[in-house]
């Protein structure tokens, strides 16, 4: 058993060298040891390659100011695993956190000893599924990866399932092609719950209209131009921003007809309002340092056309780091269409792609082994007409965020 939260953590990063186990029949046997509880939670399933995290959090704001006790599940926030799970925006305490994980500790070791091992990601959605259903009237589950082998996708009568969009990422596990990746996130669709999707792709929207007609369910597609449709004004900046915000206005609207009382005009000022950690995140003023988790070429794509669109004039610098899965060279070039100065790095985590990973894929660029001498170098020597980018990877990103957040006062 777990005295407290830093043995329960130990425990789960231990069975990161699992790696990703797609497949649902693991997870259910850990849900079945804890009372099934996924069958008790009114749920709302999100996928896609990107946008999840926002949507997720405009959806959940949305619930909570209607007075609904809203749960989250997310994943990777800078909090770790308390922060991945949160009732109305507020962290599931260690105590809790510890109960589920000792609840769950006894059928862990008998999986193991069957050869049977579940994932660390197993295991947390099996642990946040346990805690929401006990605290939160309804929950926004984002999947972590897919969506048909996803272990999130154990939620089998959501009240909607949303899909934000399809790129080509974890090619490995998903598929090679658009219309293969969107047929594993199509997976989430379930008869009796409407689907909403901002794909737009017509291979992919013709596989996942396939899946909500299959499900005998109807699909909505959601635009840019759905934002002014709905009134809808994110503080959260970019044109994917307010399709993400037009997401979860929609699905608001699609729960008032299935019941729910919500009133829209505090729908909008949630949405208004709501803001998420490294989504081109303003974290300086002086310097002027920007982060945002672009971490495959669609984000890097969006996130290149809110820099445009917000600093048209100003001159740009951009760190760069990222997963060693993800297409960097390709990401990078895209880089260059706002700015030559770029530099790449590594960071802390098994996944990173390395120095001399980068400098092989692309050689017309610094790289520096040492992204905390680069901040710190920063704010001696910034540039007042320059605006200092941090993108890539969102664990990267977190991490430069709380460097920042709790060294600013030094320097």
């Amino acid at each position: 058993m777990f005295a407290n939260l830093a043995q329960a953590e130990a425990f789960l990063t231990s069975r990161r060298h699992l790696g990703i186990k797609p497949g649902l029949h693991r997870v259910q046997q850990l849900l079945q040891a804890c009372g099934n509880p996924e069958s008790r939670m009114k749920s709302i399933h999100i996928a896609g390659t990107n946008g999840k995290g926002s949507t997720s959090t405009y959806l959940a704001k949305a619930l909570t100011y209607n007075g609904y006790k809203a749960g989250s599940f997310i994943s990777p926030t800078p909090g770790g695993f308390l922060e991945s799970i949160q009732v109305d925006g507020h962290w599931i305490s260690e105590e809790s956190f510890v109960a589920e994980c000792n609840a769950l500790l006894s059928t862990i070791e008998e999986m193991d000893q069957q050869d049977n091992h579940p994932s660390e990601f197993e295991i947390h959605v099996c642990i946040a599924f346990s805690y929401l259903a006990k605290q939160a009237d309804i929950s926004v589950i984002e999947a972590g990866m897919g969506g048909r082998g996803d272990a999130t996708n154990v939620l089998h009568e959501p009240l909607l399932s949303i899909i934000t969009n399809v790129g080509l990422d974890h090619q490995r596990f998903l598929g090679d092609t658009i219309e293969k990746i969107a047929e594993e996130k199509a997976g989430i669709i379930k008869a009796g719950a409407p689907a909403l999707s901002a794909v737009t792709q017509d291979g992919a929207r013709a596989v996942i209209e396939n899946q909500a007609k299959a499900a005998a369910v109807p699909i909505t597609w959601i635009e840019v131009k759905d934002a002014d449709r709905l009134q809808i004004n994110p503080q959260m900046k970019g044109a994917h921003q307010r399709v993400n915000a037009a997401l979860a206005a929609q699905a608001c609207h699609l729960l008032q007809e299935m019941g729910f009382s919500l009133d829209m005009d505090k729908v909008k000022e949630a949405i208004r309002v709501a803001q998420l950690p490294g989504r081109f995140e303003l974290v300086e003023n002086t310097p002027a340092i920007i982060l945002d988790g672009a971490h495959n070429a669609e984000g890097i794509a969006a996130f290149i056309g809110t820099v445009k669109e917000n600093y048209p004039e100003e001159k740009i610098e951009v760190l760069f780091g990222a997963f060693q899965d993800k297409p960097f060279a390709q990401m990078i070039r895209q880089l260059q269409e706002i700015t030559t100065d770029i530099t790449l790095t590594t960071f802390d985590h098994p996944r990173a792609a390395d120095i001399e990973s980068l400098s092989e894929a692309y050689t017309a660029v610094e790289v520096t082994g040492d992204w905390q001498e680069w901040v710190k170098q920063l704010y001696k020597d910034y540039k007042t007409d320059t605006v200092y980018f941090v993108t890539g990877s969102l664990h990267f990103i977190y991490q430069v965020r709380n460097y920042i957040v709790q060294n600013r006062k030094m320097w």
